[in-house]
């Protein structure tokens, strides 16, 4: 997996609440810094489509708005594109850089993305602009404040506001700024006096794992329709491989042949969904063998939590997912709020781990823990962890087994020449 690096800053409205954030592309630093590269000169197509291909491979739009909406920069080549219309027009603002040449193809672009829901904003408006042409398409103008006196600025101001467009300021520095721009009616701000951009640093989740933990927040649901799941399955030709893979190795389907991910997915059923999906999340099913502790520790853990949840009046499939989850980090290297937002999960498999004990699933995910990293006790505490440690070991005895499969399943794909 390849890290996505992306740098955002906020936008605040006049109480100084964060209301948006604006995507700025960034290389690789370390990569940056050896090959003394100047990341401002990156192509500016080349930018925003690693921007939108990096929302939909690494983190997604949940962890990166935090619930408020994104603006991103579009060049002429993405507006005309259409690699926009990939993402959710109530999470993004379209941001048209004031260097985007504007003719009839162009507007017909932007009309276009304007009819479909997606709001428009023109970036470094001025009066000589050539977005003029753009203006009657626009829901936000951006204003670079420092290129204006404050008379320039005042005229500016009073006209953009006569069409009932929407103001946000750049570049605010000080506070003189803000109270000035404020006075002038506008509405967002964005600036060093708020916030820098941060960097921020993802790790890409190939298609075939996204897929695999899709599924597995999917499995955690009473009323899971196996035909739903034959159907994603269905979408992701590299998980549809692995699973009919698995179907007809020796090790599930003996004597038996599958040929569509249907049947197999109804012989394999509930249970056996969620070890594959977990084992191609968690280790590409076997593609790298060096991932086999972690993932005996992984699956122990989801193991575990899953036998021990009827004691603490947790749900057992959502306690599996727990133990398995808190190990995202170390095997994905994902931080755990970051999957959970991308997985929606339950607001109590979220709480439990962020580490919220007083609640079933936490309080599960706690004990289970608290076994691997053993400290001195005595009394009942002592008699309770030996009584939780024959649970642990059938935890671990499963894990091996499901990890050995995963591992023969690798050799038959290497030997098969997949």
């Amino acid at each position: 997996m390849a890290d996505f690096f992306v740098g955002r800053q906020p936008i605040v409205n006049g109480r100084g609440r964060t209301v948006a954030y604006e995507l700025l592309f960034r290389e690789d630093p370390t990569v940056t810094a050896v090959a003394g590269a100047d990341p401002a000169r990156v192509d500016g197509d080349v930018a925003t489509a690693r921007v939108i291909a990096g929302i939909h491979g690494g983190s997604g739009l949940a962890a990166l708005s935090g619930g408020r909406r994104l603006f991103i920069n579009a060049t002429r080549h993405t507006l005309t594109s259409g690699l926009f219309t990939t993402l959710p027009r109530d999470r993004v603002v379209v941001e048209v850089l004031e260097d985007v040449e504007v003719d009839e193809t162009l507007i017909r672009e932007v009309h276009a993305l304007k009819r479909a829901g997606y709001p428009v904003a023109l970036d470094d408006w001025t009066e000589q602009s050539r977005q003029q042409a753009l203006l009657p398409l626009a829901d936000i103008i951006k204003v670079e404040i420092g290129a204006y006196s404050k008379r320039q600025l005042t005229e500016t101001a009073e006209t953009l506001k006569r069409r009932g467009l929407m103001l946000l300021a750049e570049k605010v520095e000080t506070r003189e700024q803000h109270a000035l721009c404020e006075a002038l009616g506008f509405k967002l701000f964005q600036g060093h006096l708020y916030a820098r951009p941060r960097l921020i640093r993802h790790r890409q989740v190939s298609p075939v794992r996204s897929t695999a933990l899709r599924m597995l927040s999917d499995l955690q649901q009473p009323d899971i329709d196996l035909e739903e799941v034959a159907t994603l399955i269905t979408q992701d030709p590299g998980f549809a491989i692995r699973v009919l893979r698995l179907c007809n190795s020796a090790l599930i389907a003996g004597t038996r042949t599958f040929a569509d991910i249907p049947t197999a997915v109804g012989y394999l059923g509930t249970r056996r969904l969620q070890q594959l999906a977990t084992l191609v999340a968690f280790s590409g099913l076997g593609a790298d063998a060096g991932d086999a502790e972690l993932l005996r520790v992984a699956l122990t853990r989801a193991r575990a939590c899953e036998l021990l949840a009827p004691r603490f009046g947790a749900e057992s499939a959502a306690a599996f997912l727990v133990g398995l989850l808190s190990m995202a980090e170390r095997m994905l290297g994902i931080e755990v709020a970051t999957l959970a937002a991308e997985l929606a999960l339950a607001e109590a498999s979220r709480c439990a781990l962020g580490g919220d004990e007083t609640i079933p699933l936490g309080a599960c995910l706690a004990r289970v823990l608290a076994f691997e990293t053993p400290v001195e006790q005595a009394g009942e505490a002592l008699a309770e962890t030996r009584r939780f440690s024959l649970v642990y070991i059938e935890a671990m005895r499963w894990a091996n087994e499901v990890v050995e499969e995963s591992l023969g399943l690798a050799a038959q794909a290497m030997a098969q020449g997949a």
